[in-house]
């Protein structure tokens, strides 16, 4: 490599370290250049130096036979600036290498499956055995956890106990299971594996969502989010506006053709009503409150079995239960969307119908090929050629 410097008004300490500095540097330099001739790679360093001999300012500039790099720093002291402009250098010089060798056209692939994997690769054939044991015995409850993880961070973003976005269904997922990984052997006899995932999947929903609260105020507003504009009447513009798009006369395909086979939209809007703020009432309890409430009556739990998965007395389970229905109740009746002899049956009817979704096709291929280490839907391998045809 010709290296060829340049230094202007350094003071005595600069002149005499610089070199060295420089010597140093173009051998660190050297590895990285190994792919070109050295008769054909050119360095260039100009240093110099302010007229109040405060300032230095250091150019860097190699010229290679597919192009040509340059690096700058300023500083007050020349060892740091020099040594700066190099790692810079350096960095740019190994990105270089990387397109000429197309290295991104291959390795990104890789390098973003390993990134999205929630673990790295096997360390051994001990290692992979015990991830292999693992998923089978827990491939059959992924859709509950998924769902129980879902249900309960949408209730805690609708109440503002989690700030909304800061938690993601993915992220807690995948710290379940991690931690799980992590216990499996010590796990306890006396429950089944759904319900001791369960309890993982609370203790690391709580464990979050407490550490989200620290990092977060409930106060903080976000300074991207604009501000709500005060609400105004409608002017007599608004008004025609509205008309002349909305006009009265206009016939809807449901008034034209009747839908003998459903029910009358009168009921379905007050079922949507009753749902609504059934589930913002929801969002307000305490967590016990819900767990106790979707184990009971979602799930059709009994009561011990209840009590076994939360670690309560059946006395406790039975009281949060009647207290936390009551309550849900009252706030149907007092927003007047039922009667007041109808008891509690509209809310555990309502409970019962909440939906339960399965875990998206993506995320369990990615669970199953960090620890089954192969592309697996549910119990079915996917060889290349078929996902290729997927």
């Amino acid at each position: 490599m010709n290296v060829i410097r340049s230094f202007r008004n350094l003071d005595r300490h600069g002149q005499q370290r610089a070199p060295e500095v420089i010597e140093e540097e173009v051998r660190q330099l050297e590895p990285h250049l190994a792919r070109f001739r050295e008769d054909l790679v050119r360095l260039e360093v100009v240093a110099s130096q302010t007229r109040g001999k405060k300032r230095i300012k250091v150019s860097l500039r190699l010229q290679l036979p597919s192009g040509v790099i340059a690096a700058r720093e300023e500083g007050f002291e020349i060892e740091p600036v020099l040594r700066k402009a190099f790692a810079d250098l350096r960095h740019q010089v190994d990105r270089h290498v990387a397109r000429l060798k197309h290295e991104p056209e291959y390795k990104r692939p890789a390098r973003r499956r390993r990134i999205g994997a929630p673990l790295p690769p096997a360390r051994d054939a001990a290692e992979a055995n015990r991830r292999q044991l693992f998923f089978d015995l827990i491939e059959d409850h992924l859709d509950t956890i998924y769902d129980t993880v879902r249900r309960e961070l949408t209730y805690l973003e609708c109440s503002g106990s989690v700030p909304e976005g800061y938690l993601s269904v993915r992220g807690l997922f995948d710290a379940t299971i991690l931690k799980g990984l992590a216990r499996f052997e010590d796990r306890p006899s006396e429950f089944s594996v759904g319900d001791w995932l369960k309890r993982l999947a609370f203790e690391t929903i709580e464990e979050e969502s407490r550490a989200a609260r620290r990092a977060v105020p409930e106060d903080a507003a976000s300074i991207e989010a604009e501000p709500e504009a005060p609400a105004e009447d409608p002017t007599e513009a608004d008004q025609a506006m509205f008309e002349f798009y909305q006009p009265d006369e206009v016939l809807m395909l449901e008034d034209l053709i009747a839908d003998d086979g459903g029910t009358d939209p009168e009921t379905e809007v007050d079922r949507h009503d009753i749902a609504m703020a059934l589930h913002r009432a929801i969002a307000d309890l305490a967590p016990v409150e819900r767990r106790v409430l979707y184990r009971m009556y979602l799930e059709d739990a009994t009561i011990a079995e209840t009590a076994h998965l939360l670690g309560l007395t059946e006395a406790e389970v039975l009281k949060i239960a009647e207290n936390a229905a009551e309550t849900l109740r009252g706030t149907l009746v007092e927003a007047g969307l039922i009667g007041e002899a109808s008891g509690r049956a509209p809310v555990e009817r309502e409970i019962g119908r909440t939906q339960c979704l399965p875990q998206p096709v993506e995320d369990r291929r990615r669970v199953a090929a960090a620890l089954a280490g192969a592309e697996t839907i549910g119990t079915t391998e996917l060889k290349p050629e078929q996902e290729m045809d997927q």
